[in-house]
């Protein structure tokens, strides 16, 4: 669907944030000016007052940076845009100049010391917020550097950190359309048609056809993985940088701290990983069994155990999925339903792919600014799990917002996930439990095993192949395309992927080209593995019509620490059984499967 077909309320409309480009640039020259009063009170923080003074508009700027950020995801609409990127850059610019002149602020606080600033701030009303923050600010204060040091890095992050912003150009506004012969006719290989194949084409007949797409879908990427690796590797080169400079022990501590998580639990989680990818590889054999492939091959993984099931393998409209979304989120309560209703209410969702449009999903917002949703919706059942994974995340920023004064609300990743894996438990639950046959019941198992394997087993492998890049760089070993795609195989080994025959034994796996979080968001996805893990918990609750537990750990947003909110609703992960009820729920999902298929 072009995007002129698509109906104005399915599309973001960001008039509520700016008009236009002009209000925006407005809106970032108050920041300007309110960095300048900033400025005035360097040597001065140690003042009661001035200090105050400091945080009542550090708060300002942020809140206003919230709403210039948002706007920019227009961009994401068309990477092509060229005043999107160009705003982007303006915006960019500017947050380095505030950072690398506030560089002063984090030095001079840190001197004035723990006991005086942690008194100012608990006993006064207009500032007590802070106290969180500026608990866990003196827990990691002996890795800030002195006032010039810091300024220092602040000035050249841009240009240290102009590597991130590679990805996304590489990846996505340099693509251009690939075509294939699909059913007699010329076709445009786009997410939904790909999907289609790799799913519904004939098993055996179309092996080589899967393969096939899969590699003109990954063209695009592959071609470039020369240039990705080494933006790849710059990337990693800026963490281990820092962590030199800063003093910490490794990238792995570095990235952690900021949650207070130990690398024990990192470590844990990869190895616990291992432990029972068992559990993948005999998914991945009972399709083969079932399909009775002499050769398997990852390309052959997607395929449906059975197709044409018409009240699941069809296309649902935005609005049929909202409906279902909503009967399966019942159990959730009043207050919850009526905050998914502003979740996805006109305009805040953009639904339909487009050729330049960003790959895949995401909800943004908070900090005042109403939470927003990117889709690209190609009506199948995967899409209508995603809404409900996505306006999980939705809601879950307007409940912490509304319940936190500023910046409490802003919950960490770590909690991210949590939500909306609940969420997605509970769709399956009720689709399954309207299932009227053994084909239906089938599809739906699938799907589920499919994504509690994907947000579990696959992350924690991918968590344990950017960790171990990463002490490859801290190593002073190079990184390349060929280097980073036999590690990438490796990881893959195991984690269970030893199941799938290799298609050639000369080429090698450049999947790591595809996973946007190692060049966005590194040390990112280990977290999805303990939200769905932390999820289940909740879910239970649920179940058992305490959905209140849910609704108060949304309400926390992020004032105090992670794994202590964690805690409160019975999460430990230095307790090994903390795992034990995905494992359980996921053996009993195959179990399931597999006795369906039986008596198929």
């Amino acid at each position: 669907m072009k995007r002129s077909e698509v109906a104005n309320e399915y599309k973001w409309d960001f008039s509520h944030l700016y008009q236009d480009v002009q209000a925006w640039k407005a809106d970032l020259a108050i920041i300007v000016k309110k960095l300048e009063e900033i400025i005035t009170f360097k040597g001065k923080l140690n003042d009661q007052k001035i200090f105050k003074k400091y945080l009542l508009l550090d708060e300002q700027i942020d809140l206003i940076a919230s709403k210039l950020g948002q706007y920019l995801h227009m961009g994401d609409i068309d990477t092509t845009n060229l005043e999107y990127q160009e705003l982007s850059g303006i915006y960019s610019n500017t947050i380095n100049q505030i950072s690398s002149k506030l560089a002063f602020v984090a030095p001079e606080i840190k001197t004035i010391g723990e006991a005086t600033v942690m008194n100012w701030v608990k006993n006064d009303p207009d500032i007590s917020q802070y106290e969180y923050g500026y608990r866990k600010f003196f827990r990691s204060s002996k890795y800030i550097l002195s006032a010039r040091d810091e300024e220092i890095l602040s000035i050249v992050a841009r240009s240290r950190g102009a590597a991130d912003d590679l990805y996304d150009l590489l990846a996505y506004a340099d693509r251009k359309p690939v075509y294939i012969t699909h059913k007699g006719q010329e076709a445009e290989l786009t997410n939904a048609l790909y999907s289609e194949i790799m799913e519904k084409s004939d098993p055996l007949k179309d092996q080589g056809l899967r393969i096939k797409v899969s590699e003109l879908f990954t063209k695009n990427l592959v071609e470039k993985k020369h240039s990705l690796a080494r933006v790849y590797e710059a990337i990693i080169h800026e963490a281990v940088e820092d962590v030199q400079l800063r003093g910490y022990k490794n990238t792995l501590q570095a990235a952690l701290s900021g949650d207070d998580v130990d690398e024990e639990i990192y470590v844990s989680l990869i190895k616990y990983g291992k432990k029972h990818s068992n559990l993948f590889a005999r998914y991945e054999l009972l399709l083969k069994n079932y399909f009775k492939f002499e050769k398997f091959y990852a390309t052959d993984r997607s395929l449906k155990l059975v197709k044409n099931v018409a009240s699941l393998d069809k296309k649902y409209s935005v609005e049929e999925a909202k409906d279902l979304i909503r009967t399966a989120l019942k159990p959730l309560g009043a207050e919850y339903l009526t905050q998914l209703e502003k979740a996805w209410s006109n305009n805040r969702i953009d639904y339909y792919e487009d050729t330049n449009k960003r790959d895949g999903a995401y909800s943004s917002g908070g900090a005042g600014v109403e939470p927003i949703i990117l889709m690209n919706w190609d009506g199948t059942i995967s899409s209508v799990n995603t809404l409900a994974h996505e306006v999980g995340h939705s809601v879950h920023t307007l409940l912490a917002d509304s319940n936190n004064r500023y910046p409490l609300g802003n919950y960490p990743i770590i909690l991210a996930e949590v939500a909306s894996t609940v969420n997605e438990h509970l769709l399956f639950d009720y689709l399954y439990s309207i299932a009227t046959t053994n084909d239906e019941k089938i599809y739906l198992l699938q799907n589920r095993i499919e994504e509690i394997m994907g947000t579990f087993f696959r992350q924690i492998h991918f968590a344990d192949f950017e960790w171990t890049a990463h002490q490859k760089v801290e190593n002073n070993e190079s990184l390349d395309a060929d280097k980073l795609a036999d590690l990438f195989a490796q990881k893959s080994e195991e984690f269970g992927y030893h199941v799938f025959d290799k298609l050639d034994e000369k080429g090698k796996p450049y999947g790591w080209t595809r996973i946007l979080h190692f060049f966005n968001s590194p040390y990112y996805v280990y977290k999805y593995a303990t939200c769905i893990v932390a999820s289940f918990k909740l879910y239970k609750d649920v179940l058992n019509q305490h959905s209140e537990q849910l609704i108060n750990f949304l309400k926390q947003g992020g004032n105090k620490e992670p794994l202590l909110i964690l805690k409160d609703i019975g999460i430990d992960y230095t307790d090994q059984t903390v795992y034990d009820p995905l494992i359980q729920k996921l053996t009993s999902l195959i179990d399931e499967l597999e006795l369906l298929l039986k008596n198929k």
